[in-house]
């Protein structure tokens, strides 16, 4: 059943629906979607609380329509946890360094939420510098931590891992009523709907075993969005595949920042004369933490390369601010790059020989180097 709270005032309860669904996904979508007949909403309005299992949605949208000869009323519930994109909770600044569940609680702080279970300890480092939503915040920590979402009640947990570990046989002839598999090649990943007749103890989050020959799958993955009726749990789906964990507001898209910076360098292969390494090309570039490691050909009479090693600094809004060489595996030339300094329109390059170059750049809309001209 649903209860309709306004304030801590219970005014309605619901027993009967005509349709109902929750869908819950790793990312940290969680929403309640039901209809009922029009008479027995007549006290529902927006901002009202549903509560049902234990978790709290917040009415967002109630609308009326006439089906057939019945009127009906359908209503749109967002987890209470959306109200931290409310402007009331937005954030300028913040700044913290240590355990894992002070810095939850301070994300938190002046909220309606508590910090539940955090299955993290080593400390983390987070700092904000301009406006956002704390929603925006919160995710930014998560991601930060390498952790996923779950919600309690009002209390937001932080786990490693949601769901099983172990992975789960979830096929069965009789029990499923639909499969379906896509892959995507420019993702290097596929993924699988799967709908079931009968309740299974499935979590999002689960490592699921997945075996159905008829379509030729055979693959162990994870169910990344649940979606299943609340009055009639005989009929869930599922999606599963690999989990690629986002942000909210990618103004806090740190690895979206570092992938730019790499497409822009790839870009930019045949500018790299322009800042004096007239003998140096870069074949290929990778980013694992915070260290970019490039592999450069060296034309100087014979064709050979060497690789070096870098790392790396960005500010709070993830953009790369220094780059400093940290190890050469061949030979280096006096004119290989040791240091490089950006700010928000040019670059100071200081080179394995002393000397220095300075160097203004244009971005696209999107904040890729277009172009880079000597100053």
């Amino acid at each position: 059943m649903i209860e309709i709270y306004a304030g801590s005032t219970l005014i309605q309860t619901i027993k009967k629906v005509i349709s109902a669904n929750i869908r819950e996904t790793l990312e940290g979508e969680y929403t309640l979607t039901f209809s009922v007949l029009a008479k027995s909403a007549l006290a529902l309005k927006v901002k009202q609380i549903a509560k049902i299992d234990g978790q709290y949605f917040e009415i967002v949208q109630v609308s009326k329509n006439l089906q057939g000869s019945l009127p009906i009323c359908s209503v749109l519930c967002e987890h209470v946890s959306y109200l931290l994109n409310h402007e009331m909770y937005n954030i300028t600044e913040f700044d913290f360094t240590g355990d894992p569940a002070a810095g939850l609680t301070q994300v938190l702080s002046g909220t309606p939420f508590t910090a539940g279970v955090v299955d993290f300890t080593e400390s983390v480092t987070m700092k904000i510098n301009q406006k956002v939503s704390r929603r925006a915040a919160l995710m930014q920590y998560i991601a930060i931590l390498g952790g996923e979402i779950q919600y309690d009640g009002n209390s937001i947990n932080i786990r490693s891992h949601r769901g099983s570990t172990e992975y789960l046989q979830v096929m069965g002839s009789k029990n499923v009523t639909n499969v379906a598999v896509s892959h995507d090649s420019r993702e290097n990943a596929s993924s699988y709907d799967i709908s079931f007749f009968k309740l299974m103890d499935l979590a999002v989050g689960d490592n699921v075993h997945i075996v159905f020959n008829p379509l030729g799958i055979n693959v162990k993955t994870r169910i990344i969005s649940l979606e299943y009726n609340p009055f009639y749990r005989y009929n869930i789906r599922v999606e599963v595949g690999r989990y690629r964990p986002s942000i909210s507001d990618t103004f806090y898209r740190i690895e979206n920042s570092i992938s730019n910076v790499g497409s822009s360098v790839d870009n930019l292969k045949d500018q790299v004369y322009d800042l004096g390494v007239s003998y140096t090309i870069v074949k290929t570039l990778s980013v694992v933490d915070s260290t970019i490691n490039v592999t450069y050909e060296v034309e100087k009479g014979d064709t050979h390369q060497y690789h070096a090693e870098y790392s790396f600094t960005t500010d709070s809004s993830g953009r790369i601010t220094s780059i400093t060489l940290e190890d050469i595996f061949s030979e280096l030339l006096l004119k290989e790059v040791s240091s490089l300094m950006i700010d928000a329109a040019a670059f100071e390059v200081t080179y394995a020989d002393g000397s220095t170059g300075n160097y203004t750049y244009a971005t696209d809309s999107s904040g890729r180097i277009t172009a880079i001209e000597k100053a």
